[in-house]
């Protein structure tokens, strides 16, 4: 894209909308909702941005679970919000406090028994005095305190003991709480239970497989190993730890009072396939989609991976946070897209000169849609059907749009290597190159812009969408 946007100063060509009707006038999206500034904002996107603009342009609007949220939930509703999506994190409580004479990072911590007043353990009930019922422990018998990532705006969390009924109990009341939902998001979820160390030491999921390693982590250095690191007594004492995990992540998505989309990572191992086929989960997020990578076989997995969710009938968040990769990340998207399945999740804050809110993360861009596809998505759940050379891969659409207007055929190019390859595998001419309109977000006006210099190359790591 950098090659491109050096040379498009005198060729920029704004469409404007023209058409309503049923034709699409967004590919489906997701966004952080918070029209209201006084209100506690999920991430803080999008603040100040009204309602009914979200409503209007937004399929999957998320909200946090803060009672202040309710507000922007019940103006969504009213304008007539297809999703509002109610965030919960049954798996961790934050703002614990740490005991007298510890820190964060000791060793171990001693069992104090106190409770985490956040959103799901705010509904825990004690047992025998004690809430420990509710919490992972390291097979001393101490409470795991979140190390992975320090503290949480200072804090430190513990994890929650998804196979406890209070917990799913607590899951249940929370995701009942805003009466405007009608989805929750649950933050780290799925079906594996393992811990395969990276170069630190911490866990790091693979796309396609998992490996169960009791208590190989070094616990010193953090992460609890069901999906963070730290493997927690609760489970290595059953026969197999995956499956009772993969059970009770299921047992824990079941018991919510909307359907569930979890932020999965979008696991391929057996175990995260039950969780994804369980019927309270309609989809998973892949959390930090389309990164750039110096090996195509990172992308290509992520790819896969999100090919057999869409053919598993299962709808994927790409959840993007990095403006900068912005035509790498739209078109990784179109290369994997599907109409129903695909929800692009562009969560990054627009660097265009004029926005409607504090920390809009709108793109117009998103008002380009592909439709009928020359090439289906695969049954076989690979990528390289659309591979035109090595790590270089091409889609092409018969018909497109922009904000419900017809703009012909068009196409999107990913190169996931890392260096400059010529453009290979097209079928057609095209005339246009989409580029990112830095003069205004969607939500403040923006429209998309086209560049008529088309290059006939692409840079590493980078993406582009072409039009007729």
């Amino acid at each position: 894209m950098h090659r491109v946007g050096c040379a498009i100063a005198l060729a920029l060509v704004a469409c404007a909308p023209t058409i309503a009707g049923t034709v699409p006038r967004h590919v489906q999206n997701w966004q952080t909702a918070c029209a209201n500034a006084g209100q506690s904002c999920l991430e803080s996107r999008n603040v100040g941005i009204s309602a009914s603009w979200m409503a209007k342009h937004v399929d999957w609007n998320e909200v946090g679970d803060h009672p202040s949220s309710d507000v922007t939930s019940a103006q969504l509703a009213a304008a007539g919000a297809e999703h509002i999506v109610v965030y919960s994190d049954p798996n961790i409580a934050w703002y614990c406090p740490v005991p007298q004479d510890y820190s964060a990072q000791s060793y171990d911590l001693p069992e104090t028994g106190g409770n985490c007043r956040t959103s799901v353990a705010r509904y825990l009930r004690p047992e025998n005095g004690s809430y420990a019922h509710a919490f992972t422990h390291q097979i001393d018998g101490n409470r795991l305190f979140d190390r992975a990532d320090g503290f949480y705006h200072g804090r430190p969390g513990e994890p929650l003991n998804i196979g406890d009924r209070d917990v799913q109990a607590a899951f249940a009341a929370d995701t009942a709480r805003n009466r405007y939902a009608t989805d929750v998001f649950e933050d780290d979820a799925g079906g594996s239970y393992n811990c395969i160390a990276d170069d630190n030491g911490r866990c790091s999921g693979t796309y396609g497989a998992a490996a169960y390693a009791p208590p190989g982590c070094d616990y010193r250095d953090g992460y609890w190993c069901y999906k963070y690191g730290e493997t927690a007594y609760e489970f290595d004492r059953a026969s197999n730890p995956q499956q009772t995990y993969a059970d009770d992540a299921i047992a824990l998505a079941d018991a919510s009072a909307h359907p569930v989309i979890g932020n999965d990572g979008v696991g391929t191992d057996v175990y995260d396939l039950q969780w994804l086929a369980s019927r309270r989960v309609e989809g998973a997020m892949s959390e930090g989609a389309w990164t750039q990578v110096s090996n195509p076989k990172k992308w290509i997995a992520e790819a896969d991976a999100i090919l057999r969710y869409h053919n598993l009938h299962k709808y994927v968040v790409e959840y993007s946070s990095d403006a900068s990769r912005l035509m790498f990340q739209i078109a990784s998207h179109w290369i994997v897209y599907d109409s129903t399945y695909s929800i692009e999740a562009l969560d990054e804050v627009n660097p265009a000169a004029r926005s409607a809110g504090r920390n809009d993360a709108t793109f117009p861009e998103e008002s380009v849609v592909p439709s009928n596809a020359r090439v289906a998505t695969p049954l076989s759940n690979e990528v390289t059907v659309f591979e035109t050379a090595p790590g270089l891969f091409v889609r092409e659409y018969a018909t497109c749009y922009e904000n419900g207007e017809v703009i012909g055929y068009c196409a999107a190019i990913v190169n996931a290597t890392g260096s400059a390859q010529p453009i290979a595998g097209l079928t057609r001419r095209y005339s246009r190159v989409l580029v990112h309109n830095t003069t205004a977000t969607w939500a403040a006006g923006g429209t998309p812009l086209w560049s008529h210099i088309v290059p006939e190359s692409i840079g590493p790591n980078s993406g582009l969408i072409l039009a007729e």
